[in-house]
């Protein structure tokens, strides 16, 4: 049966797109010298991917739990409506989004026209700040979502019998929300974590400089400019080295919540 299981189909496609992209970046990579081939500038552009990474999925998975927690706890007009919507940063060409931001938070944008009016100083988009603020405004309505599912996965059960005991809402926290959040977080902030690592549009709009490079602009830069396939090779298994260290972490971190079925289907969205 394990047998079976190894050499089942879709083990053995996985196996094959892994041997045939790693191979062949290993290839490239080793031809040109494997990693010496990469710069102090490279080495910067990754350490910017992993820091900015790191900030915008923290702040994203942080600002979601109240978001979240506000949502699968009250119901007012227009709830549906609003969780429809959380979906609209996906809908939205990144440029389309990027340059919006910037019409709020551009220099002639309405947030340091505000800030100019009341004589106080303005507020640069462009550089790691841009980054990670474009990267919070994607990320944190899908952060939202996924940590508003987990909420309504818990059993209605469990808040009934709740309230029964007159748990109070620390009580609340601890026994039910909090096995929640320690199940759903991680794996949250994995998918945001790894959407961070692979942007290319944020960082070629609001970064750029040696100050604000990501690996994937990095990347382009070596192949486009540069044209130093050895060096893009080797930054692409970086790239992807720096992906499974991130998978590896979040299953060794992710414990069940183990809350069980329950007898009737929690609030809908």
């Amino acid at each position: 049966m394990a047998a079976g299981a190894a050499l089942s189909p879709g083990h053995a496609v996985a196996a094959a797109l892994a041997a045939l992209i790693l191979g062949t970046l290993a290839a490239v990579a080793w031809g040109a010298g494997g990693l010496s081939a990469l710069t102090g500038w490279d080495w910067r552009a990754v350490w910017f991917t992993c820091w900015q990474a790191l900030l915008s999925a923290t702040l994203s998975a942080a600002l979601a739990v109240p978001v979240a927690r506000a949502l699968a706890r009250r119901r007012f007009a227009g709830r549906g409506v609003l969780v429809t919507l959380l979906g609209a940063p996906f809908l939205l060409p990144v440029i389309v989004a990027i340059m919006g931001l910037i019409a709020v938070f551009g220099r002639n944008g309405a947030i340091n026209q505000a800030l100019e009016a009341v004589g106080l100083p303005q507020v640069g988009i462009y550089g790691w700040q841009g980054v990670i603020l474009a990267h919070v405004f994607f990320n944190l309505p899908l952060s939202v979502r996924l940590i508003l599912q987990g909420w309504q996965d818990i059993p209605s059960e469990r808040f009934r019998l709740a309230a029964s005991l007159d748990f109070a809402p620390c009580d609340i926290f601890r026994h039910l929300e909090r096995p929640m959040l320690r199940a759903v977080l991680p794996g949250v902030w994995l998918a945001v974590f790894l959407v961070c690592l692979t942007s290319f549009t944020v960082a070629l709009a609001l970064g750029g400089g040696p100050g604000a490079t990501t690996v994937e602009l990095a990347i382009y830069q070596a192949f486009r400019f540069d044209f130093d396939l050895g060096r893009a090779a080797a930054l692409g298994l970086v790239q992807i080295a720096l992906c499974v260290a991130a998978l590896a972490l979040a299953r060794r971190i992710v414990v069940p919540a183990a809350f069980g079925a329950g007898m009737d289907a929690g609030p809908g969205v």
